[in-house]
């Protein structure tokens, strides 16, 4: 793993650098989940914005500016200096999106060489920034004309979009270069959404309603949640739009064992029990991930029983979540939000197009199918399944559940007929929309008695 903190020190660093070093981690493999907070930490608080942006913007934009970066270079660095790629990437950001004068981020960029011990590549730096003012009417027309380049997205996925969504792709792609606006989860347990909305209101800070959740409302601009009237006691919380739809497709009834399958981080375990007095069990294979689905609960004053458990695993742990031994035969509901390749919810990771890979697609299909079966086995006649995923692929979506129905006899397809997203063969898929929800599948079966 690369050191981010250069030469040892853990001493603060400025905002151009530390988006070097983190784009830098991402190219070696790394995501940005993995690298930032212990960037953020070094850097002084009213930069962090600058810091984020410059981070998640250079990775949105890494096909474009890594061709652009790769025709302003007369020879590409060597493998030890990357991270100067990563540098010329982050300063190209600068100039060709967030439109900073170019003198004031030429210098600032090339200084950022001394920071990294690299003082030699300064005049590298300088000339392609310096010639890329100079030439960017002659330099960007060829890069619009290729759709990975105009779109900044790997080759594979453009492909994949334009064969599964002839008519949606691009407006696909559109939106997964845009910010993702923040979206709220009103706790309807503690307060109402136009109760809330008012609240908001009265703060000065600037919200809708969402479109298709009860309980979700859109800020207009971001800002730190935890200041939110009433964050802190659990009036709030962050999800997504698209996201809170699970809980009300399950429609959890009192008294229900429901289970939430691939829980962490506890977003949708928590919405479940805010939506119904139930008996939930939250599982996940990862042990520090279980770690958020606590905190989450505390926070709301809910509670779950939290199990770390592999859901591929041929142990039959569950009996015991299920309620009253002599007559569990599994869960009344299942929500099964399947490890994916989370195609939906690149706006908000752009490191995910770096990192993806064509084949990850065969092998994340494969464990949603085991991952399937095996809970299949924990409903309980008569229950109900919701299988989700932040995907867009038909792979891992509609053709996996068609693919299901298939095989078990005794599944049934249950038709949502919804005012959102579109219907497929098998499911329903709802895309990333501008200012509004996350990209997000939805298939919901009926196990028969």
């Amino acid at each position: 793993m690369q050191n981010l903190y250069g030469r040892g020190s853990a001493s603060a660093i400025n905002p151009r650098h530390a988006a070097t070093l983190a784009v830098a981690a991402v190219i070696s493999g790394q995501s940005l989940n993995q690298v930032i907070p212990s960037l953020e930490d070094r850097i002084d608080d009213g930069e962090r914005g600058f810091f984020r942006d410059l981070t998640l913007g250079s990775c949105r934009w890494y096909f474009r500016l890594n061709a652009l970066a790769k025709m302003l270079l007369k020879n590409p660095f060597p493998d030890e200096d990357q991270d100067l790629h990563a540098l010329l990437v982050v300063g190209l950001y600068q100039l060709t999106i967030q439109g900073k004068a170019p003198h004031a981020a030429v210098h600032a960029t090339v200084d950022v060489c001394e920071d990294m011990g690299k003082g030699y590549a300064k005049p590298v730096i300088n000339a392609c920034l310096r010639r890329y003012g100079r030439e960017y009417e002659s330099l960007l027309p060829p890069l619009d004309d290729n759709p990975v380049t105009a779109t900044s997205h790997p080759k594979w996925l453009v492909k994949m979009l334009k064969k599964a969504w002839p008519e949606e792709w691009q407006d696909v792609l559109a939106a997964n270069n845009e910010r993702a606006p923040l979206c709220l989860r009103v706790n309807q347990r503690r307060v109402d959404r136009d109760t809330y909305l008012a609240r908001l209101t009265a703060e000065g800070i600037d919200a809708r309603a969402g479109e298709f959740s009860d309980s979700a409302i859109y800020l207009y601009e971001s800002c730190d949640v935890t200041a939110l009237p009433g964050f802190v006691d659990g009036d709030v919380s962050v999800q997504d739009e698209a996201a809170q739809l699970a809980a009300q497709l399950i429609a959890p009834q009192a008294g229900e064992y429901v289970l939430d399958a691939c829980a962490a981080p506890g977003g949708k375990s928590a919405h479940l029990l805010e939506s119904g007095d139930i008996h939930l069990t939250a599982v996940d294979a990862d042990e520090a991930r279980l770690e958020r689905v606590h905190e989450n609960l505390a926070r709301l004053d809910l509670s779950a029983n939290v199990v770390c458990m592999d859901m591929c695993s041929d142990e039959v742990w569950w009996p015991e979540f299920c309620g009253d031994e002599a007559e569990n035969t599994g869960f009344d509901a299942i929500l099964l939000d399947v490890p994916c390749s989370a195609t939906g919810v690149i706006r908000r990771h752009p490191d995910i197009r770096m990192l993806r890979r064509r084949d990850d697609i065969e092998q994340l299909v494969a464990v949603q199918g085991e991952i399937l079966d095996r809970a299949w086995q924990m409903l309980k006649p008569g229950g109900r399944l919701l299988y989700a995923t932040c995907s867009v692929l038909p792979e891992e979506n509609s053709e996996q559940i068609v693919r299901f129905v298939d095989r078990q006899a005794d599944a049934t397809l249950v038709t949502l007929d919804k005012d959102w997203g579109i219907a497929c063969n098998a499911g329903r898929q709802l895309f990333p929309t501008p200012q509004g929800h996350d990209g997000f599948y939805y298939a919901l079966l009926h196990k028969q008695a």
